[in-house]
């Protein structure tokens, strides 16, 4: 993989991965899937409240996004990279609620690539992941309204630690790495 930001991180060995997964019940799944239609109506509004709300909560983390650290709420929400951006964020988010019931090890080879490609942005954190979090059940329960009972909530927030166990996990590979490829080339 490379401690290199420009080498490929197209590549996390399957038995780096952890083995247990978090087993999803029916009635978690459908509770998911019964309220995903409410935040997938518009995937861009959705996915872009989360981000500004990340900006708001951790404002440094936006210069992990150099495309568009400078740019104002209003500029952001008409800048295609920007756009591009959370519409990719929502669609592995689609994703991910669509294929719960069958989780394997391209599912959790997706989710640790995703991390370690935020190993690569500058100034980013494993501490940030934490923002990302409260963002998302934030702008969930904003969005989904007075359905977002107890219940619900339990459920996005068990899928939420899924995907952040698994993003994670990635992360900390990555610099597991670069840190065996700094001992390779001092021995």
């Amino acid at each position: 993989m490379g401690c290199d930001a420009s080498k490929s991180t197209d590549v996390i060995e399957n038995e780096e991965i952890e083995s247990d997964t978090f087993d999803f019940t029916d009635t978690q799944i459908d509770t998911i899937r019964s309220t995903w239609p409410i935040l997938a109506c518009d995937m861009v509004d959705i996915g872009s409240k989360v981000f500004l709300k990340i900006f708001i909560d951790e404002p440094k983390l936006k210069y992990a996004f150099p495309s568009f650290s400078d740019m104002e709420e209003n500029d952001l929400l008409r800048h295609p990279p920007f756009i591009d951006h959370v519409t990719r964020f929502m669609q592995i988010i689609d994703y991910l609620v669509e294929n719960l019931d069958q989780q394997n090890s391209d599912f959790h080879q997706a989710l640790l690539m995703l991390g370690a490609k935020h190993a690569t942005f500058p100034g980013f954190q494993v501490s940030h992941f934490t923002v990302f979090n409260k963002a998302l059940l934030e702008v969930w329960e904003s969005a989904i309204g007075e359905e977002f009972i107890p219940e619900v909530q339990n459920c996005w927030t068990q899928l939420f630690a899924y995907i952040m166990r698994y993003i994670v996990q990635g992360y900390e590979l990555y610099f597991s790495e670069c840190q065996d490829e700094i001992i390779e080339e001092k021995t």
